[in-house]
């Protein structure tokens, strides 16, 4: 063969696999560079169950996960975020977001569509969280649903073998089981430590978001519609008008001075302590009560109590969703990630480790529940520190797990707009002057219409 032919060949050779190659047209796809970014707020459950889950995504996927721990504060987490992603430079690529998020992050443009619907194993009182104008933003990680917590030693010792009904049943059996608890006490023997006083009833009243919820859940009590759209309309004023009074008359009848500065860790201290017969509170306060109380004797949960009208049974949703960064330069390693962290096998791990599991499937027993894939030499590493409560056995799931199943199915979103946090505001602001006043003053219709001017994007912060 002639020279010439040969250099022949090799051109056409080399001319056969450029086109093949695509290198006509351009350069292709450059691969997925860096770790994936996640911005989440801390663990907790106390178990580091995220963070194990975490760590068994990057041995199976080769992919490594930096995570970058916002502020405690749910509003510090917030703002952070925020910034970030309104600037553009965070260099996130997946935002563990509250459920309370969603619209304005979406609306912000801080967060993208998911791009396909979730499917079926979700609760549907979750799916509703991660939904904003007809798109799906994000996939449901962990929620939360309000419980009662009360002293079961103390209930049965005066008469009473079941947590109560209602709130006015509530209001009634601690008032008189309180009373006679600090009746007993105060005749404790010379030399005998005297127990501390015990009030009927703790929870989260200081002006954070605690108190929207628990204003939230007064209101729904009296009568109102979670799916309302307007404070102001039909009997949805004087719900809010009856809820909130009903909220001021257990804070004088029962609570402590000291409860409207309480948020839930104060809260939970307290009741923790002896000092409180009930305490409205989340789950994940559960196994922080169990160090020092014990479960199923000396304390248990129920679902909050029904209203009257109608006898169901609901809280304020709460929980965290995983959403895509709207600037991810990594968009299939963050993709990967949520579906990792948010499959069958990893929502059973965050129900055993002292999550509220998001997945219907999670709550199965039997040949139908999937297994948690993380070994148990994991459950004692993450972000567990001294003193931290032992978690379950592996395939173990707290024994209030059916009552929080319930809990979850019966809960509801609080409202959904992209200017929720200036309604949380207003919330918090006036009630809490309202709670505050010696003898009440007159708020519902002032309240519904801030309430309402604040969620269409019109009201100040301040009522102003």
């Amino acid at each position: 063969m002639t020279l010439s032919r040969t250099l022949t060949r090799i051109a056409l050779a080399a001319l056969t696999l450029a086109a093949a190659s695509g290198c006509t047209s351009g350069p292709g796809p450059l691969p997925e560079k860096g770790p994936i970014v996640l911005a989440t707020g801390s663990d907790l459950s106390s178990s580091g169950v995220r963070q194990d889950l975490i760590r068994a995504f990057e041995r199976r996927s080769g992919r490594t996960v930096r995570i970058v721990t916002l502020p405690d504060t749910a509003d510090g987490q917030r703002s952070q975020l925020l910034a970030a992603g309104q600037s553009g430079n965070g260099g996130y690529d997946v935002l563990n977001i509250d459920v309370a998020w969603t619209a304005e992050f979406a609306e912000a443009g801080v967060i993208q569509p998911w791009g396909t619907s979730l499917d079926g194993d979700f609760l549907g009182s979750v799916v509703k969280t991660a939904a904003y104008d007809g798109k799906v933003w994000g996939v449901p990680f962990n929620t939360d649903a309000g419980l009662l917590y009360y002293r079961k030693d103390v209930l049965k010792k005066y008469g009473h073998d079941e947590p109560p009904a209602s709130w006015g049943d509530l209001t009634t059996m601690a008032e008189q089981v309180a009373a006679d608890y600090n009746r007993d006490a105060a005749r404790t023997p010379k030399g005998k430590k005297q127990p501390p006083r015990m009030y009927g009833m703790v929870a989260q009243l200081r002006p954070y978001e605690g108190l929207t919820v628990n204003t939230l859940e007064a209101a729904w009590d009296a009568g109102g519609d979670p799916d309302a759209t307007s404070f102001t309309k039909g009997a949805q004023v004087g719900s809010l008008q009856q809820g909130v009074g009903d909220l001021k008359l257990r804070l004088d009848a029962l609570m402590p001075h000291e409860v409207t500065t309480m948020d839930e860790t104060e809260s939970r201290r307290w009741f923790a302590d002896g000092r409180a017969l009930f305490m409205r509170n989340w789950p994940v306060e559960y196994a922080s009560v169990a160090e020092k109380l014990t479960p199923g004797v000396q304390f248990d949960v129920a679902q909050l109590p029904a209203r009257s009208s109608d006898g169901k049974r609901m809280s304020v949703l709460g929980g965290q969703n995983l959403a895509l960064s709207a600037h991810t330069t990594r968009p299939e390693g963050a993709r990967a990630l949520i579906e990792a962290l948010t499959g069958r096998g990893s929502e059973r791990c965050l129900l055993e480790r002292g999550f509220a599991a998001t997945r219907d499937s999670a709550y199965r027993e039997g040949a139908g529940a999937p297994s948690c894939p993380l070994p148990p030499g994991d459950a004692q590493r993450g972000e567990r520190g001294a003193g931290s409560p032992p978690v379950p056995r592996p395939g173990q799931v707290p024994s209030y797990t059916r009552t929080l199943y319930a809990a979850l199915r019966a809960a509801q979103p609080r409202p959904r707009s992209a200017h929720y946090q200036t309604f949380s505001k207003v919330v918090q602001i006036r009630v809490s002057e309202f709670l505050g006043s010696p003898g009440g003053t007159a708020i519902a219709d002032e309240l519904a219409k801030e309430a309402d001017e604040a969620l269409s994007g019109r009201g100040d912060p301040r009522g102003h």
